[in-house]
Order: C-alpha cells, then structure tokens, then sequence
C-alpha cells in the first residue's frame, strides 16, 4: 500500500447474503471491494447455504483484516441484517456504503462518491447520502431522463396507499436533474426520495447518527423506511447518475409477468410458495402509507377511499383470474400493515421464526478485528 492510498480515509462496505449465492453474484462483489485498499467489508450472513457460507469462511480467513462475517444464524429478513451490519460499520466511525450482494463495486466509485459529498459540504449543504445508479431499477431510469420525483414516488403523498392515490393531480414540474462540480469534473445528480439498499453511500456525516431501519418491518420497504429516518433527521438524498452499479442477476426482467393485452396485477401470478414475498410487501407499504397519513384527518380519509378503491380493485381481478387466494392474502396483509401488526409474521426462506424476541438472535462475529 502505497503513501498517497494509505493516506485516505477508509470506507466500511456493508452487504447482505442469503441462500447460495456465492456464483450468483457474491464472489464478485466481495473481488470488486477488496480491489479498492482503503474499502473493509462487512458481510451479513443471512441463513446462509452451507456451500456458499464455507466459501465465504474462507475469503475472511485470507483476508481477516479487511473481511467481516457477522452469522445471523438463519434467515431474519434485510431490516434486521442491515441493521447488524450498519451497527457493526457505525462503530468505525467511517462512511458506510450498502451494497446488495449481487452488486460489484464500479472501479472509481468510492472516488466519485467521496468528491461528490465534498462538493456538496463545501456548499454548506445539507448531509447527503448518495445512491448508485442501478438500471434495474425502471424508477431510476425515468428519474435518469428527468421525470418528476413527486410523480414516481406518489406513495409518500400523505393519503396515498401504496401506489395509488385517486386525488393526485398531474403538474408540470422543471427538469429535476442538476450537475455537481467536483475537483475532477461535474458529476449528475437527481433528488431522490427513497434509496434502495444497494449502492446507497453514506457519509462519515450520516454514519455518525447511527440510523437504523425498523427491525420489525424484517424486508420490503424497510429499505423505504430507512430513507424516511434520513429525511427525518435532516439528510438530503441525491441519486448519482455517474456511478452505475450493473447488478448480476437482473432480479426486475425475472419479476414482470409476460406482456398481455390484459394485463392482471403481478401479485396474481405469484406461486403459492412465493406469497410470503408478496404479504410482506404489501403489509409493510400500508404500514407506511398509514404513517404517512398520521396527524390529518383529510389525509386519513384520502387514505381510507385509496384503501377501498386499490384492494376492491384487487380483489375482483382476483376473481376474474381464478386467484382469489392471492389477491385475498395480500388484502390481509395489507390490513395488517394499516393496523401496525408488523414482526416476522409470514415464514422466511431459511429457517423457522425465532421463539420470543426475534430481535434477540444467536450471531457471531468471525472476524479478526472488532
């Protein structure tokens, strides 16, 4: 390591891992962090496969001062990993950047993001976190061509339930996209409301506050919630045009149903096995659309139409597909989340839930610094 690298300040990389997923994507993400010197690892092993979880025992024993494994033991869902590995990162006192376990750092990343948030401190500005550009993801693309972030992100307009909102009125908005000027070059910005996990950097600032996600949201939209404690706490959110994370699995193209002149909703296609994904999707958004609508009573009876309107809508789709189970699972779940009954209330790949407190868990720390 030379003088100039080892002069920089060092980054905590946070990812989670769950199943067997070392060939799927993990392998690469752990080879594209440990390129970067100055960047340490932080892995959360999430129910883990055997296979998968003795590969990655071993690449933290070649690398024991940069590779941390913290085992959950099973599978507890993302809120509760994040938050292990976010607790763990927090206690360096470094900028933390979250990245799936399907997603290779950019080479030059960690220096675009770094200037980045320079720029933007030298402005006086607000804490900012960034979040990588990731195609995936179609709401990012349109926020890359210059579609209004009020529009995409109707869910947290106070009244709305999940996506829809009867009320919303269209307006023209002025092109959100802007330019930061670094020390290297101008590097695109868009504002951004809601963060993904993966590929959202933030700085030494942010990591000092030591935020969390709601544990018991356990996945699906804790990624939402998180965001929301950021806004809370005064931190802006810009989404970097300039660094693009290219996932390895395209998880979006996997999800869509085939095309058809009549299209149903998504959740009607889902297997049986799969509903628990659905059902925490849906109850943990209604949960947030519930939160959104707190303190006003018209936003409460925006909220309520919203709720009779979406759900009766699903319902009869459901019907008319054939598929009343689906449609009737994700209408309970949603109910559930607008009633605040959260926890890990639907089973989870990888194990059975925990016995009492699920926030209490067996994990150990194979690492050889604390």
């Amino acid at each position: 390591m030379d003088a100039e690298t080892d002069a920089l300040p060092r980054l905590t990389v946070v990812t989670v891992t769950y199943a067997d997923r070392w060939d799927t994507g993990l392998a690469l993400t752990i080879d594209s962090v440990l390129i970067e010197p100055r960047a340490d690892l932080i892995v959360v092993s999430n129910g883990t496969a055997r296979d998968s979880a003795a590969r990655l025992d071993a690449a933290a024993a070649r690398h024991p001062d940069r590779i941390t494994v913290i085992d959950l033991g099973r599978n507890r869902g993302s809120a509760p990993a994040f938050a292990a590995g976010l607790t763990a990162a927090y206690r360096r006192g470094t900028a933390v950047l979250l990245l799936d376990d399907d997603n290779p750092l950019p080479p030059g990343a960690l220096n675009t993001l770094e200037a980045t948030t320079a720029a933007l401190e030298s402005r006086g500005d607000a804490p900012t976190a960034l979040a990588c550009f990731r195609a995936v993801n179609p709401v990012y693309r349109l926020l890359r061509d210059g579609a209004s972030p009020d529009r995409l992100f109707s869910e947290l307009r106070p009244g709305a339930f999940l996506s829809t909102d009867v009320f919303a009125r269209r307006r023209r908005t002025a092109d959100p996209r802007r330019v930061i000027e670094t020390r290297g070059s101008g590097v695109r910005v868009a504002p951004l409301p809601n963060a993904m996990w993966g590929g959202l950097y933030l700085p030494a600032a942010i990591a000092a506050l030591g935020l969390l996600p709601p544990t018991e949201l356990v996945l699906y939209s804790d990624d939402n919630a998180f965001s929301a404690r950021l806004r809370a706490n005064g931190c802006g959110i810009l989404l970097c045009l300039d660094v693009e994370i290219h996932d390895t699995v395209d998880w979006r193209a996997s999800s869509e149903p085939p095309r058809r002149r009549l299209r149903l909703p998504r959740v009607l296609h889902t297997s049986p096995d799969d509903l628990w994904r659905v059902r925490y999707q849906n109850r943990n958004a209604a949960y947030l659309s519930a939160q959104q609508a707190r303190g006003s009573v018209a936003a409460r009876a925006r909220l309520g139409v919203n709720v009779v309107v979406r759900l009766g809508l699903l319902l009869a789709a459901g019907l008319l597909a054939g598929r009343p189970h689906a449609a009737a699972a994700v209408c309970t779940a949603s109910l559930a989340g607008l009633r605040g009954r959260l926890g890990e209330s639907y089973p989870l790949p990888g194990g059975r839930p925990a016995t009492g407190d699920p926030a209490v868990a067996a994990s150990r720390d194979r690492s050889a610094r604390s």
